[in-house]
């Protein structure tokens, strides 16, 4: 992958997503979300876990909607599974908290995300740009294999947008002083947020599709379902 003609670079900037596109975060869920039943001595079950991340999931589209605050999310995911459970008396606050905690020492990667990382930082600067919580994605950052090959991550709570938010980008594009929006291309799993978040500041988008499965959406100028595959975008005179 060292044998490209840099004169041919259509991109400066890498808007990359974290989650599931670098960060596993599933098995960093799984295993924080265990880890925190374990705390307040709640039992965990597989199907626990499924029904967690499903109520979790619901909460952060709502969250892109509109729909909901940060804020609010992070105790009413909690409050939601326990009654569903039916388990009472527990402080979602001090639970939010804890799983916060776990999570942000879980760096799991998916296989290849380090190497990736790592050559593409030998020809752009790579930025990247999370709705995760400020407390979970600064501590995984911070101690994880990638962290000497990104320039700088933006996250969502901190910023006071969101993606898919046109403002959460304009923020983006004032901070690192970007003009040419055609050098800039975001890189992410999720078509709600990263690709329509990309569609909405004007940049180039491509999907990384992890199990491979590509879709059928003007959101996405790319797609790829495999690392490697995104330094032929990179390089490309299309």
């Amino acid at each position: 992958m060292s044998n490209f003609d840099v004169r041919k670079k259509r991109f400066d900037i890498i808007l990359l997503d974290a989650d599931e596109t670098i960060f596993d975060f599933k098995r960093a869920e799984a295993h924080s979300f265990k880890q925190m039943l374990e705390s307040f001595n709640v039992e965990y079950t597989d199907e626990r876990l499924a029904l967690y991340s499903e109520i979790n999931l619901k909460m952060w589209k709502a969250l892109e909607r509109g729909e909901i605050t940060r804020e609010r999310l992070k105790t009413l995911r909690f409050e939601k599974f326990f009654e569903q459970i039916g388990v009472s008396g527990i402080d979602c606050v001090a639970v939010n908290d804890s799983y916060l905690t776990n999570l942000s020492n879980s760096t799991f990667m998916i296989e290849g995300a380090v190497e990736f990382v790592k050559e593409l930082s030998k020809y752009c600067k790579i930025y990247l740009a999370t709705n995760g919580l400020t407390k979970a994605q600064t501590g995984r950052f911070e101690k994880s294999a990638v962290r000497d090959y990104i320039d700088s991550m933006f996250i969502s709570e901190e910023i006071g947008y969101a993606k898919p938010d046109k403002a959460y980008f304009d923020y983006i594009f004032n901070a690192l002083n970007i003009t040419d929006k055609s050098r800039v291309i975001i890189v992410g799993d999720s078509l709600t947020s990263d690709m329509q978040g990309g569609k909405n500041a004007g940049v180039t988008t491509c999907l990384y599709s992890r199990n491979g499965g590509m879709v059928q959406s003007e959101l996405c100028d790319y797609q790829i379902k495999d690392y490697n595959e995104f330094f032929d975008i990179l390089f490309s005179n299309i």
